[in-house]
């Protein structure tokens, strides 16, 4: 018997001893010399974000690769859709079939915008306002500010803070109303 190409065998249907007939599908056979990522639980709330020719990018071994959409399935199945995505450039070394990747996808164009860490601010304020620390690190005072987008990591400020402001994002639960917070080393 001969493949039809080179690669490595990863199932194999036979016993010794066993006849097949010719034709019969022996086995499995990965190719690899290429390999395709499928990202196989995005949400459907991302569909129309995703689409041909999106890059996204991942680390594996301390090194950053780079991959790029080239099929999006449309059809959604429990609230998921998904996408394949090939390598840009190098494929990394010892990657696997099956293996689960962490891929950083951009949903939209790139901006400069101010970010605050999230943190448990949130839960007492709503995202309405925040203690900003003064120019010399003495006070930290309460300002308004509003919130647009956000991703697992930061909240875009719209209004509020400029850049280079200093604000204090952990939790205000045992502030209670207090407008003003002295800060002490």
């Amino acid at each position: 018997m001969v493949a039809p190409a080179d690669g490595q065998l990863t199932s194999l249907d036979a016993e010794i001893g066993q006849q097949k007939t010719p034709g019969y599908n022996l086995g499995q056979l990965d190719v690899l010399d290429g390999f395709k990522v499928r990202l196989s639980d995005v949400d459907e709330h991302y569909i129309n974000r995703v689409f041909t020719g999106q890059t996204g990018t991942f680390s594996f071994n301390d090194t950053t690769y780079k991959l790029k959409i080239v099929k999006v399935y449309t059809q959604v199945t429990n609230g998921r859709f998904m996408v394949d995505m090939n390598f840009v450039g190098k494929v990394p070394k010892g990657i696997r079939k099956g293996q689960t990747l962490q891929i950083t996808l951009a949903l939209s164009d790139e901006t400069t915008a101010i970010l605050v860490p999230k943190g448990g601010f949130y839960q007492q304020t709503g995202g309405n306002w925040i203690f900003k620390v003064s120019e010399d690190g003495k006070m930290a005072y309460r300002v308004d500010i509003q919130l647009n987008r956000a991703n697992p990591d930061f909240y875009e400020v719209t209004s509020g803070l400029k850049p280079g402001d200093k604000v204090i994002t952990s939790s205000y639960e045992t502030y209670g109303n207090i407008q003003e917070l002295v800060l002490k080393k």
